[in-house]
């Protein structure tokens, strides 16, 4: 009986919209915009929890998300905003300029002050995917996930050497 009153109250038109919302109602979708031009808008992310290879335990994964390709930056530990930014700019806006937007999650190194206020003053807008919502990062994810599985299949025997294979890895995921 109690299952049927319970349905009852939960069905009930009066009932609910009598009673006051105890949540924030949720806001629109925005999606992102969609590239014109290689290397103008970016996804990036971080692989960690790596068993040590040489000084690397993290590998900065950086997407495209034009052309899907990507580049992997081994790294000794989990980096500040300012290294993360400083590899960005060594080894992708050297070659590619500035991109327009970057999107990823929000690690500490990507909601830092000093992480906003150094694309702030370079003109690139930053974006932060939603808490718990990991798709508004997608291509990263997903190339984590194959980048892992790369490793995973090539670094079975030899875990430790995980950064040598890097290279090939990333060949690999630029020439599909």
């Amino acid at each position: 009986m109690a299952s049927d009153v319970r349905r009852y109250v939960l069905g009930c038109r009066e009932c609910a919209i009598s009673k006051s919302p105890r949540h924030l109602p949720s806001g629109k979708l925005l999606p992102l915009p969609v590239p014109n031009r290689p290397w103008s808008h970016l996804g990036v992310d971080f692989i960690t929890d790596l068993p040590a290879s040489g000084e690397c335990t993290c590998v900065l994964v950086i997407v495209d998300r034009f052309s899907k390709s990507c580049r992997l930056l081994p790294l000794p530990g989990q980096p500040t905003a300012f290294d993360t930014a400083e590899c960005l700019f060594n080894h992708v806006f050297h070659y590619y300029g500035l991109p327009e937007d970057i999107v990823s999650d929000r690690g500490p190194q990507f909601t830092s002050r000093v992480w906003k206020a150094f694309f702030k003053r370079l003109g690139v807008t930053v974006s932060l995917s939603s808490g718990y919502h990991p798709q508004t990062n997608r291509q990263t994810e997903r190339k984590i996930q194959e980048v892992g599985r790369f490793l995973r299949t090539f670094c079975h025997d030899h875990q430790e050497a995980w950064s040598q294979f890097l290279g090939w890895a990333e060949y690999a995921q630029n020439s599909l």
